[in-house]
């Protein structure tokens, strides 16, 4: 990679909508931001846009050979979310710092713990005793730190944190030490992301490819979403955002969906018709056991453990970002059926799901 560096140093649609502001409260664009998490689903394309509008990426990598999914003017950092526990670990100074690295499945409970706290706390800690602070320190938590939304409303940034699962419980003790950091901090909490790569998604993707889905039996779940796009320039926002103080949002789109809604508009984008099937509490219980005792014996990765059960049997999980859009002007533009086609067009185009039958009989035909 052009002027790429390995290793950390040791001892030695269209853009976001925007409101009018103040031009004092925007940073300029070209600067060098710090992310973890580079070569994730949202880590790829926000590192992306910042290559495009002229920032610095400096990466975050484990192995030299994701650095191609990077812009070719990216700085890699080597190592994982552990260099940051060494004082001897000196991070290249940066403008801004974008934590995304987390894990989302786990293995482990206590993984959740040790990734989405523990290592946060690592990493504030790791700037503290660089010799540089950064401009604004962003941290990627999650709706689940929020917990499952009353049915009569949405979350909103004023509402405090009852999260319901390991996941999120994690997420929300983050928060708070990152709100606590000698610098000013911005913290983001994404709803359902959809997108080109995403491996979270590709589950339901699978399914309406296949005709059927599920649902938990009983009131209709509310969800709130966002487009991977939208996301992105919505941290473009809190990067260039030049306050000082410490800022929690939300962001989703406007307008929620329903779990019925969802599958529907999944089965449009794949091409085929969904039968959705309502599954009873007691037996999706009853399946999270059996997957997580056979995932231990087995070792494989455990998708419905019991922070997906947490989750699916929440009545909703929607939000409000009125906050980010009155703040910084941002609010997001895809709606549900334009991010669920343009995940299955990535998914497409990079061979992980084949297209349905009926396309092929026509190209045959």
């Amino acid at each position: 990679m052009d002027s790429a560096k390995w290793g950390v140093q040791k001892g030695t649609r269209p853009p976001c909508e925007r409101v009018s502001l103040d031009t004092s409260m925007c940073q300029d664009a070209r600067m060098r931001v710090l992310v973890t998490g580079a070569t994730g689903f949202i880590g790829r394309h926000l590192c992306a846009r910042l290559g495009q509008r002229g920032d610095r990426v400096v990466a975050l990598l484990r192995t030299a050979h994701k650095a191609s999914v990077l812009p070719k003017s990216a700085e890699i950092v080597g190592g994982d979310l552990s260099i940051f526990a060494d004082p001897a670990t000196i991070l290249p100074p940066c403008d801004v710092v974008v934590h995304l690295a987390g894990v989302v499945t786990a293995p482990r409970l206590d993984d959740y713990e040790r990734i989405n706290y523990g290592a946060v706390v690592d990493l504030l800690k790791c700037l503290e005793r660089q010799s540089w602070r950064p401009r604004r320190f962003l941290f990627a938590s999650s709706l689940a730190a929020a917990g499952p939304s009353p049915a009569e409303r949405a979350w909103t940034e004023e509402d405090p944190p009852q999260p319901v699962d390991p996941y999120g419980a994690a997420k929300a003790r983050a928060e708070v030490v990152v709100r606590q950091a000698p610098f000013p901090t911005t913290t983001f909490r994404p709803p359902l992301v959809f997108g080109p790569d995403d491996e979270a998604s590709l589950t339901l993707f699978r399914a309406a490819h296949s005709g059927l889905g599920i649902r938990v039996a009983g009131s209709l779940q509310r969800l709130s979403f966002v487009d991977v796009r939208d996301l992105v320039e919505g941290i473009l926002c809190m990067i260039d955002d030049a306050r000082s103080g410490s800022f929690t949002y939300f962001t989703g789109h406007p307008r929620p969906t329903d779990i019925e809604e969802l599958w529907r508009e999944l089965g449009c984008a794949v091409g085929r018709r969904v039968r959705v099937i309502p599954v009873p509490r007691w037996l999706l219980y009853g399946a999270m056991r059996a997957s997580t005792v056979a995932s231990s014996i087995f070792r494989y990765r455990n998708q419905l453990d019991s922070k997906q059960y947490q989750q699916m049997t929440a009545p909703g999980f929607v939000c409000s970002s009125d906050a980010l859009y009155r703040d910084l002007g941002w609010r997001a533009m895809y709606d549900l059926a334009e991010c669920l086609a343009n995940a299955w067009a990535g998914y497409r185009a990079a061979g992980v799901l084949s297209p349905p039958a009926a396309d092929i009989a026509r190209k045959v035909l």
